[in-house]
């Protein structure tokens, strides 16, 4: 999905930028609906933490704590 989202909308802006001049202002709106639906996806995936590739950082610092205390005891 991601390479969908980040990828192949370069192919489809790259060749509107090119066509630009023939389909003019029907092309330019139509190339900022095209953006406006990428963003709210970006946004959707976003919200729902498919962005997230990592642990978060607060849990690493509470395991971190959890392992110090034992160490210690």
């Amino acid at each position: 999905m991601f390479f969908v989202i980040f990828d192949l909308e370069a192919v489809f802006i790259i060749a509107w930028a090119i066509s630009f001049k023939e389909v003019g202002w029907f092309g330019y709106i139509g190339v900022l609906i095209f953006i406006f639906i990428l963003l709210v996806v970006l946004i959707y995936e976003w919200r729902i933490g498919a962005l997230d590739f990592g642990t978060s950082g607060k849990n690493i610092v509470k395991l971190y704590k959890k392992l110090n205390k034992k160490e210690f005891i």
